[in-house]
């Protein structure tokens, strides 16, 4: 095999890792403990509560070693199933809820290897769909943005009419609305604005102490001076000016209900940031 066409090779080796399942298989390998993506359960109940009925037939896409379907299994939802495309992490799953101390009540989550691109599912098989940050994960190099877009076609394929995907992102309107204009998969949109958890903000604030160091050295009085700051971004997230992920105290809950296939064309994205930042519609906001 020649030099350039192994060169070849590993540059569309590292184009592509995100969508390839052996980069998850031994990144997961790596990973102990549980992380989530942007923010948590606890701020996302209000979008839930207002989607869902606790026998909603929920799915987790891209749900990582996220927390999230054990907390809705908690919460009292009861048709929750979770995939990624790493099976590494559907095995590491299994086990956690299998060896938790909630075991009885997480009994009947549903956990499988898939890849989102091409789902196994039948045609409106569920209710909603969320993904946090799996979109993300791809969008940041254009050789994935092929995927991407057929794992937004396969979410509206698997949605039921009326059922909706959430799609948790750092992304602003001007970014992320050109991804849902296939006319073959209508929806309807709005915006909400969704804060960081405490948690991530926390972090993302010890880590600009830090300046490089890790996180092993934060002091108490570190720790100590950084919790009012993150206490005023959440208190102000909602009027905060989008200065990026880095900075940003909130990310974006872009909440996409399926439209039947007569359906007008969907939102464009000047009219949805009309309405996600009005502040006189209480439903429109996860507080």
């Amino acid at each position: 095999r020649s030099p350039e066409k192994h060169e070849e090779n590993v540059v569309d080796k590292r184009r592509n890792k995100y969508e390839m399942a052996a980069y998850w298989d031994e990144r997961y390998q790596k990973t102990n403990g549980v992380f989530d993506w942007y923010t948590d359960f606890i701020t996302l109940k209000p979008l839930f509560e207002h989607y869902c009925g606790r026998n909603s037939r929920i799915l987790n896409l891209g749900c990582g070693n996220s927390e999230l379907s054990e907390s809705l299994a908690l919460g009292g939802y009861t048709d929750v199933s979770s995939i990624d495309i790493s099976g590494k992490c559907i095995d590491m799953m299994v086990k956690r809820c299998r060896e938790s101390k909630h075991a009885e009540k997480l009994k009947n989550l549903k956990w499988m290897q898939m890849d989102a691109s091409k789902m196994t599912y039948k045609d409106n098989a569920f209710d909603f769909i969320i993904e946090k940050g799996t979109l993300d994960a791809l969008v940041c190099n254009t050789d994935t943005r092929s995927t991407l877009t057929k794992i937004i076609a396969e979410a509206h394929r698997v949605l039921k009419v009326g059922g909706t995907l959430a799609v948790i992102t750092y992304g602003n309107p001007d970014a992320r609305m050109p991804f849902f204009k296939d006319p073959r998969c209508p929806w309807r949109i709005k915006v909400r604005r969704v804060p960081y958890s405490p948690s991530a903000l926390l972090i993302r604030t010890l880590r600009a102490m830090l300046n490089g160091k890790p996180l092993r050295c934060v002091t108490p009085e570190m720790f100590a001076a950084a919790m009012p700051k993150v206490k005023e971004e959440l208190a102000n997230f909602e009027t905060a000016e989008d200065m990026g992920p880095e900075k940003s105290p909130f990310c974006y809950a872009y909440c996409c209900t399926k439209m039947g296939t007569l359906a007008p064309p969907p939102m464009q994205s000047e009219d949805v940031a009309d309405e996600v930042f009005k502040g006189d519609d209480e439903s429109e906001k996860v507080p």
